[in-house]
């Protein structure tokens, strides 16, 4: 039992430690900036009148 745990452990430390580079996490903020996010957003439609 001991073993399967340690086992489960490392690979969860090792999924934590590939799974997200650097250059994943720029390229997504790049992409985030480029598709017309400048401005504010307009506020939501208000809700219909509830019956």
């Amino acid at each position: 039992m001991k073993k399967i745990i340690l086992i489960l452990l490392v690979s969860c430390f090792y999924i934590s430690m590939v799974s997200c580079t650097p250059e994943e996490v720029a390229e997504s903020a790049k992409t985030a900036e480029c598709c017309g996010n400048e401005g504010d957003l307009p506020p939501p439609p208000p809700p219909p009148p509830g019956g």
